[in-house]
C-alpha cells in the first residue's frame, strides 16, 4: 500500500468481550471530523451513564494524520493506545473505535487490561466492512470514430474503468483510472494522437476497487 492509499470503514460494527465479569462493549465508526467523534462519544456516555470507562482511539486523514486516544481513567496506555495501535497496523484512517467497560469487581492488571481492550476492539473491526481507498482520476474524452478503437484499447491497457459511453457525432467516453495509471494513459494518449487529443475534463476522486473495477465513493456519506 502506498503512502497515498489507506483503508477506511464502509460500515462499522459492534463487538463484545468479557473477562473476569468485566464486560467490554466495542464499536467501530467511520468518521471524518473531530466534531463527529465528540458527538459519538457524548452519545455513548449518555447511553452508558453507568459504565466505569468509555475509552477510544481514532485516526483522521490529514497531512499529517490526526491520531488521538483516551484511557478514560484506566491505567496509562492500557486501553486507548492498544486500540490506536490496531488502527495503525491496519492502515485505517477516518476510523473511530470505542470500548465501554462495565467493571465486574475484579481487577485485571495492566497486562489483562491491554489484552481485554485489544480483544474487544478487534471484534468491532473484524465484523466491519473495510476497503482500501485509492486516489483516482476521472477523465472525459471526445474522440472521432477512427480513433475510438485505439483509445479504448489504450484505456484497457492502463486498467481504466469505463463509466459511460455515448455514440453521437463523435464518441464521448468517461473513464476512471488509479492516479498512477491516469498519468500513464495521458502520456500514451499524447503519443497516439501527436498531442492533438486531450481530455475535456479531469477530476480527482477517491475510489474503492471491487471485482477489479474502480467505484467512486463519497466519504461524506460513510
Amino acid at each position: 500500500m502506498s503512502e497515498t492509499n489507506f483503508n477506511t470503514l464502509l460500515k462499522g460494527a459492534r463487538g463484545e468481550f468479557e473477562e473476569k465479569k468485566s464486560r467490554f462493549l466495542s464499536q467501530s465508526f467511520c468518521v471524518r471530523r473531530e466534531e463527529e467523534v465528540a458527538e459519538i462519544l457524548a452519545g455513548l456516555r449518555k447511553q452508558h451513564y453507568d459504565a466505569r470507562h468509555v475509552c477510544y482511539a481514532y485516526i483522521l486523514d490529514g497531512n499529517p494524520p490526526v491520531e488521538k486516544s483516551s484511557d478514560d481513567g484506566e491505567p496509562a496506555k492500557t486501553a486507548g493506545l492498544p486500540m490506536l495501535d490496531l488502527l495503525r497496523a491496519a492502515s485505517l484512517r477516518n476510523t473511530l473505535i470505542t470500548v465501554v467497560r462495565y467493571f465486574g469487581g475484579i481487577k485485571l492488571g495492566t497486562g489483562g487490561l491491554v489484552r481485554a481492550y485489544t480483544a474487544a476492539a478487534k471484534g468491532a473491526l473484524e465484523q466491519a466492512v473495510i476497503a482500501e481507498l485509492l486516489p483516482a482520476v476521472r477523465l472525459s474524452l471526445t474522440v472521432d470514430y477512427g480513433l475510438y478503437g485505439k483509445v479504448s484499447r489504450l484505456a484497457e491497457d492502463c486498467a481504466g474503468t469505463v463509466l459511460s459511453l455515448d455514440f453521437l457525432a463523435e464518441v464521448s467516453l468517461c473513464l476512471l483510472f488509479r492516479a498512477e495509471d491516469s498519468a500513464r494513459f495521458l502520456a500514451a494518449l499524447t503519443e497516439l494522437s501527436g498531442g492533438s487529443l486531450t481530455p475535456d475534463s479531469a477530476e480527482t476522486l477517491i475510489c474503492v476497487e471491487r471485482d477489479g473495477k474502480l467505484t467512486p465513493i463519497q466519504l461524506s456519506a460513510c
